[in-house]
């Protein structure tokens, strides 16, 4: 609990555009106030035009279109406030909810690396995703 106290202070202290960290936002119900998961900023050390994303939501909380908001609003935010000309994001490619809300978002796949990642015992593929602001914009203006 100390380790959770001490990140969530860490986080309020944080710069959103401090190279190479990643910065948490939660995910709130309107409603009730209730944390349901979080998105993750990461400014990348050698680009700060570009930053990666991700996100993770309670299981009970997926398919109501929360992430989509939350992502919408990321990154209006990446783009439009912190002026990024790229953001990225990346996944397992079991993930078929992930890349569906990544394409959703207008995100196109870039690569797809080959057990690139030891995760949960496991070597795991990783499908990178990504988006310019001028993609960003079209479709916002044209969706």
């Amino acid at each position: 609990m100390d380790e959770v106290v001490a990140f969530i202070e860490k986080q309020t202290t944080l710069d959103v555009e401090e190279p190479d960290t990643w910065f948490q936002l939660a995910i709130t119900l309107k409603e009730t106030g209730q944390s349901v998961g979080d998105c993750g900023l990461h400014s990348l050390k050698h680009d700060p035009h570009q930053s990666e994303i991700g996100i993770s939501l309670a299981p009970d909380q997926q398919d109501k279109g929360y992430a989509t908001e939350a992502l919408t609003a990321v990154l209006d935010y990446l783009f439009s406030s912190l002026g990024k000309h790229r953001v990225s994001a990346s996944t397992d490619p079991r993930n078929e909810p992930a890349i569906k809300l990544l394409r959703a978002l207008g995100m196109r796949q870039e690569d797809h690396f080959r057990e690139s990642l030891w995760l949960k015992g496991e070597w795991t593929d990783d499908l990178v995703f990504a988006i310019l602001r001028s993609e960003w914009e079209a479709a916002r203006f044209t969706g």
